[in-house]
């Protein structure tokens, strides 16, 4: 395979990423087995995989037979990433590498979540219209609610593409998106059969937690068919979530008076007010006996109303549905006695919510694992407590498949790091104001004072700078901040478009703000220079630490004669590790500075 890649204009042999790529085909060379290879970032692991995957499914249609049936199944955590593989300067080198190899073409398609797309209905709702062209005439509707409709007609319904400014004051886009009960367009339909029947297919892993559960309900995938899961150190806590229960008792409580249940809803607010405990406010505990028995009264008077779903509204209705399947899994639980039904505390009033947590949720990746390959990868896959050449250990990630090393479904252990990083300075602004604020609406969001402290420093140097945002909002907030005088540097990225029309419009001296910069770029550089000449990481993106995960580890550990402080301590030091890597560099202040490295070489 590698012989062919030089013989491309531009291409340069990668050493480590051919070694990345040879790990790969060993592995995809032994079906039933749970393969972890780890690459660093800016190997090269996107394109590497892609074109392992694309020939073996190729030379199975050479193959003839069972053979010829070969698909390849490509699983990631963030929507960027899911985007950026199918880029067509990706799909290109991919077709010509088939081609000098006198292989097979193969098709490539993107399934993503309901929730990604349009519902037109939804939409027609909220413009008051019953057509979508009906809106386009309407002189009574705002221009904005006109462009909208337009955009609908138009595009294909994917909501990534859709810039959030073309929405009308007060709207977001969950209130026009598909809800699993929505009906799915035609064209959607379309989309999903087409995806169905591609050779190579990439999904989500909530999509992959679903469609291993199911058995191939999503995707349709038979053996012989390998999974690759990129970012796979997100699976574990996505399959847990998705396969978790939570109910609210405020919510629970505000439902029931919405449906005039008044005598049930007064139950279920006695029994929130009994629960509450604001000096619990963000942790999570266990039930006492009390607890368990005044929950099991007020969960089986839930279970035994009969309602009628003519009687009430639609979106009503299926929020009961809702509130019902989880009141079944805490009924089950408390039958069982179960540890992992626990009190999740809000971090502010203390309010509780029942959580009926799905431990072993991860280790549904072994469910169908004996008919087909499974290789997991990442940048940040192992414990990262080996030195270089040293066998590489991924106890962490073992643990939460419940995989040990003698099972008889684990495979390949191997790690590749980049050969040549060059040189690296760091500057740490000092007393910075915090960049988060509470905005009316209760959500957070960065702060004004922050932004206009920050701007300065991302202005004053000279060169291409990466700016590494949270998330879109940041880049609006920060472009609201730019100054007049430096507004030929900047490239504020917006959602759906992809990296790689961004990075056609870079000079030498563009400042890039970018929330997708994490799932990496490999811009094209000139005489081995440093293609940025500045990183800023605008503050740590390091996740709330799930409080109900750090309950059950300190519980199992106080299980196994571990004093309760030192369980306390192991358990948070147990989940800060999962994703130290990524962050350890912005951990050294917090949600505070930002920090800026100088690229000097190759990055």
């Amino acid at each position: 395979m590698s012989e062919q890649l030089p013989t491309r204009q531009g291409f340069q042999r990668s050493p480590v990423q051919i070694a990345y790529a040879e790990a790969l085909i060993e592995g995809i060379s032994q079906t039933g087995k749970l393969h972890f290879v780890e690459g660093d970032t800016g190997i090269g692991k996107s394109l590497a995989y892609q074109l392992v995957l694309a020939d073996w499914v190729a030379k199975g249609k050479l193959m003839g037979g069972q053979q010829a049936a070969r698909r390849a199944l490509i699983s990631t955590h963030s929507r960027t990433l899911q985007r950026q593989l199918l880029q067509p300067g990706n799909l290109a080198i991919i077709q010509d590498y088939l081609a000098a190899a006198r292989l097979p073409q193969v098709s490539f398609a993107l399934r993503m979540g309901r929730e990604n797309y349009l519902s037109p209905e939804r939409l027609m709702l909220n413009l008051g219209v019953t057509q979508l062209e009906d809106a386009l005439d309407n002189r009574h509707l705002p221009s904005t609610h006109q462009r909208l409709a337009q955009w609908a007609l138009e595009n294909d319904g994917c909501l990534l593409d859709l810039d959030p400014a073309m929405l009308p004051d007060g709207w977001r886009l969950s209130d026009i998106a598909l809800r699993h009960s929505d009906p799915m367009p035609e064209s959607l339909e379309v989309l999903h059969e087409q995806a169905q029947q591609s050779d190579i297919l990439v999904i989500n892993h909530a999509l992959l937690a679903v469609d291993l559960v199911t058995r191939g309900k999503i995707t349709q995938a038979e053996s012989p068919y390998a999974l690759l899961l990129d970012e796979a150190e997100h699976y574990p806590e996505i399959a847990e979530e998705l396969l978790s229960h939570r109910v609210s008792l405020k919510t629970a409580t505000q439902l029931l008076e919405q449906l005039k249940q008044h005598r049930l809803a007064k139950q279920w607010r006695n029994l929130l007010e009994n629960m509450t405990h604001r000096e619990y406010a963000g942790s999570a505990h266990g039930l006492t006996p009390y607890q368990s028995e005044a929950l099991q009264e007020a969960v089986t008077a839930l279970l035994k109303l009969r309602l009628r779903e003519h009687s009430h509204e639609a979106a009503l209705w299926r929020e009961w549905q809702h509130l019902c399947q989880g009141a079944e899994q805490i009924a089950t639980r408390l039958r069982e006695s179960s540890r992992y039904l626990v009190l999740d505390y809000s971090p502010v009033l203390g309010l509780p919510g029942v959580v009926a947590h799905a431990p072993s949720a991860a280790s549904s990746l072994k469910s169908g694992a004996s008919e087909r390959v499974t290789m997991l990868t990442s940048a940040t896959l192992s414990d990262l407590d080996h030195a270089p050449g040293e066998t590489p250990n991924f106890r962490y990630m073992r643990s939460r498949l419940q995989l040990p090393v003698t099972h008889k479904r684990s495979g390949l252990q191997r790690s590749f790091q980049a050969q040549q990083f060059g040189s690296i300075r760091f500057r740490l602004p000092r007393e910075l104001p915090h960049p988060l604020a509470q905005k009316e609406s209760g959500e957070y969001g960065l702060s004004q004072p922050f932004a206009r402290t920050v701007v300065p420093y991302l202005v004053d140097q000279p060169g291409r700078t990466l700016v590494l945002c949270a998330s879109y909002t940041d880049v609006t907030v920060l472009a609201a901040h730019w100054p007049v005088e430096h507004s030929d540097r900047l490239m504020a990225h917006q959602p759906g478009m992809g990296l790689s029309e961004v990075m056609a419009k870079l000079d030498k001296d563009t400042i890039l703000l970018t929330p997708a910069g994490w799932e990496g770029l490999s811009p094209d550089r000139e005489d081995d220079q440093a293609y940025w000449q500045h990183l800023v990481v605008l503050r740590n993106p390091r996740p709330i630490l799930s409080q109900v995960e750090q309950h059950l580890v300190e519980q199992l550990l106080r299980r196994r004669d571990v004093s309760e402080q030192d369980a306390t301590r192991i358990a948070k030091g147990m989940l800060q590790r999962k994703t130290r890597f990524e962050r350890c560099i912005s951990s050294v202040r917090g949600w505070g500075a930002p920090f800026v490295i100088p690229m000097t070489r190759s990055w």
